[in-house]
């Protein structure tokens, strides 16, 4: 029987976490095969809580504990580096716990997955939920990942895939920095599936200016060796084309000082991975 992983990550929402595996479980019932929950506890500091009253149909719930607080993308990192040795015969599956990824697309992305099982499922955000100001910047951000790295990266961890491509996937440790940006870079053969961002169970979205800015600075530093490469071929035009002056020689700096900051935030990002997180 085919096994079904779904790795989500957690961070004191356990109510969203009870609230999304119940819809999971009521949205599986047709689809055979055995599915297995892979909370990520990322060091919550409330009440680690899970409700399996009239759960019927997800087979096994099991909690990842990480010793301290990594954030979402890390943990997934994490989750998927537990299951590598298990996955070879089994579909992988990314939800975020608050209930903007849609249960009811489960099924959307598994046959995906079966009918193209050496690509990725992701979700494209086809609607979103979040002010005018956090849209206007995620689009901006959009655009300038797109210009600096020749990829619209419109996906966030809602995602599925065939457990064979798990291996290439962790080839290296890119998805340590960013999820999105790490399948993009590791394994690029990816499937696109128009689905909305649904409204956030409990609270509000945790998504601020501040977290679009680092989140975007973790996937530019991926593709940094590539951003390097642009930016010379754009120096040196620059300088054939245009004469020096002093508009010109700050532009030029500041390019060679954005590629030092994704360099070093490659560089120290990825050594953060040598730490032993996970308590089993």
């Amino acid at each position: 029987m085919r096994i079904f992983y779904i790795i989500i990550p957690v961070y004191n929402d356990w109510k969203s976490f009870n609230t999304l595996i119940k819809k999971i479980d009521k949205n599986i019932k047709n689809i055979k095969g055995n599915f297995k929950i892979l909370a990520i506890n990322d060091a919550s500091t409330s009440r680690v809580f899970i409700n399996k009253k009239n759960i019927d149909y997800i087979r096994s719930i099991k909690i990842l504990n990480l010793k301290e607080n990594c954030g979402s993308q890390k943990a997934i990192f994490l989750g998927l580096k537990y299951i590598k040795l298990k996955a070879k015969k089994s579909t992988v599956m990314i939800m975020d716990t608050d209930g903007e990824d849609d249960p009811q697309k489960i099924i959307k992305l598994i046959q995906s997955v079966k009918k193209n099982n050496d690509f990725i499922t992701v979700a494209k955000r086809s609607k979103r939920k979040e002010s005018f100001f956090l849209r206007s910047i995620n689009y901006l951000r959009l655009f300038i990942n797109f210009i600096l790295t020749d990829n619209f990266i419109n996906f966030g961890n809602f995602s599925a895939f065939d457990g064979k491509i798990l291996k290439p996937i962790l080839s290296n440790n890119n998805l340590w920095l960013a999820y999105s940006g790490g399948i993009l870079k590791n394994y690029p053969k990816l499937r696109y599936i128009n689905i909305d961002k649904k409204k956030r169970y409990f609270g509000f979205s945790k998504v601020s200016f501040k977290f679009l800015l680092l989140h975007s600075l973790n996937i530019l530093s991926i593709f940094h060796k590539k951003i390097l490469l642009r930016s010379a071929i754009l120096i040196f035009l620059m300088l054939v084309i245009f004469k020096i002056n002093i508009l010109l020689l700050f532009i030029i700096v500041s390019i060679i000082f954005l590629n030092i900051v994704f360099c070093l935030k490659c560089y120290f990002g990825l050594r953060e991975n040598k730490k032993n997180l996970v308590k089993i």
